[in-house]
């Protein structure tokens, strides 16, 4: 019998056998890699993930399925073909997406009852919906964040953040937001039924705001607008006043106007430098109730410089630091407001249309207005 050989195949045999076990363990993908291969165009997500490619998707990209879900992006994009939704979040909360590009959807983002936190996240050519009392977030910084277009309805919060906004920022019934230090350019601002807004230290650049009907105690500080047409307009509110303090409007056509009517808007504390037909105008087609609140504390510098014959609704012409017509059923109070360097006056407001708080300095107009005292 030839024993001397058995060991020999046993030990070729086991050779082979554990040869086999170590390809067929390096075929099969880790966990990780798995998890990533899953992550594709109409993906469902229930747990964390981070991409490790690009996204070319018809329709949906990725949905979110499941609350405290995050989404790292790693850098890269994910591209639709003009519909569907970048990232879709239904009532889920707790969601972040952060670090890549979101582009070419119907919708860059949809929030729906839900809240999501997006973070260094650039959604470009498309805009970012939220309805249903959802709440969104945008956060940069700007170079890092980009926003081309956003709609807030349904009682959601909107927050942003140091981000950079393109195209129109619209909300209807909107409460709690909080826009700061922000960019927003080329496109306009337009809240109705909203109130307990924040807007503080934005440059507004070609983004006109307007402040549209039963829309009240919204705040704007420290803010810049600039290269509009019209910086701010805004339109009769009730309850406690809108106000506008603090800021900067230069180098617009008029810095504000108030053509629907004016109330509850509280103006204080501003600059008005280099509009070329007024810092503030202020003449209503009607009033809806008497303006307790002053225009008071601002200064009006190099306005009305180039007015290009513009008139008021009297046909008086208007290029002055603030021009008031047409308020005898509730005359606007001025308190404490000067300037240098107007086209016509500091102050411009007929006999019964103002009411004098003190403390202006002229040249105010019209002469021999006994209403208005100008030192």
């Amino acid at each position: 019998m030839n024993y001397g050989k058995e060991p020999g195949k046993r030990h070729v045999l086991k050779t082979a056998a554990f040869t086999l076990a170590l390809t067929a363990a390096l075929a099969v993908p880790s966990p990780s890699a798995a998890a990533d291969e899953e992550v594709g165009c109409g993906a469902v997500l229930t747990s964390d993930v981070t991409l490790t490619r690009d996204l070319n998707c018809a329709g949906d990209g990725l949905t979110i399925g499941a609350d405290g879900v995050t989404v790292d992006l790693a850098g890269h994009s994910i591209a639709g073909d003009g519909t569907g939704r970048g990232v879709a979040v239904g009532d889920r909360k707790g969601v972040a997406v952060h670090d890549g590009v979101i582009s070419g959807f119907r919708l860059g983002a949809e929030v729906v009852g839900g809240a999501a936190v997006f973070s260094r996240v650039r959604f470009a050519g498309n805009a970012l919906s939220a309805d249903q009392a959802a709440s969104l977030t945008l956060v940069g910084p700007r170079s890092a964040c980009l926003a081309e277009g956003i709609d807030v309805t349904g009682s959601s919060v909107l927050t942003i953040d140091r981000c950079t906004v393109h195209g129109r920022l619209q909300g209807t019934n909107g409460h709690g937001w909080t826009v700061k230090g922000s960019v927003l350019s080329n496109g306009y601002l337009e809240l109705a039924e909203s109130g307990s807004n924040v807007f503080s230290g934005n440059l507004f650049d070609g983004f006109p705001v307007n402040l549209t009907e039963r829309s009240n105690d919204n705040l704007y500080t420290d803010n810049v607008f600039t290269n509009a047409q019209v910086g701010f307009r805004a339109e009769h509110s009730a309850g406690a006043p809108n106000r506008v303090e603090n800021n900067v409007f230069k180098a617009n056509r008029y810095g504000m106007t108030f053509w629907v009517s004016f109330s509850n808007v509280s103006v204080s504390g501003n600059k008005f430098e280099g509009n070329r037909v007024a810092g503030i105008l202020i003449d209503p087609i009607r009033f809806t109730g008497v303006t307790p609140y002053p225009v008071s504390g601002n200064t009006f510098v190099h306005n009305g410089l180039a007015p290009l014959g513009a008139v008021d609704r009297d046909g008086d012409p208007i290029k002055d630091g603030v021009h008031v017509s047409g308020t005898e059923q509730a005359p606007v109070e001025l308190a404490r407001n000067d300037g240098t360097d107007n086209g016509g006056f500091v102050i411009w407001g007929r006999a019964g249309e103002v009411t004098d708080g003190g403390g202006n300095h002229g040249p105010c107009g019209p002469r021999n207005d006994p209403g208005l005292n100008c030192s």
